[in-house]
């Protein structure tokens, strides 16, 4: 099979999936979460079947957990500040990533001087 019939038969292959997954009972469009998933790429992948249904299960779940905390106010109509409250943990979590990544390189930064002094200090005991 020559490389413009793989291409095709998995182009085949893939709209069949697509048209299997939308029978699903998927909380999104499937379509649209592959594209959002594509988008963010920077290489070419092709996404399996159940890399597509997890995704598109995880987004309905934090919907879900959205939901439910907006369903804790007391007010009748909810408003931007109501969802941004509710949706406050999933947009931290980038946040503490970016935190725990500076932490780390400081303290690897601290471990190098750390080595160095020691270093300095067995030096110091040879003479």
């Amino acid at each position: 099979m020559g490389e413009g019939e793989q291409v095709a038969a998995s182009e085949i292959d893939e709209s069949k999936d697509e048209e299997e997954l939308e029978k699903l009972a998927l909380p999104f469009p499937n379509a649209r979460v592959v594209r959002i998933l594509k988008k963010n790429f920077q290489k070419e992948h092709q996404i399996r079947r159940d890399v597509k249904i997890a995704s598109n299960d995880l987004l309905g779940k934090i919907l879900e957990d959205i939901a439910k905390a907006m369903d804790n106010e007391e007010f009748y109509t909810l408003s931007i500040e109501h969802f941004n409250k509710a949706s406050r943990k999933y947009r931290t979590v980038d946040l503490q990533a970016k935190r725990f990544e500076r932490i780390k390189q400081l303290l690897m930064k601290q471990r190098a001087e750390l080595e160095e002094v020691i270093m300095e200090m067995e030096k110091f005991n040879e003479y």
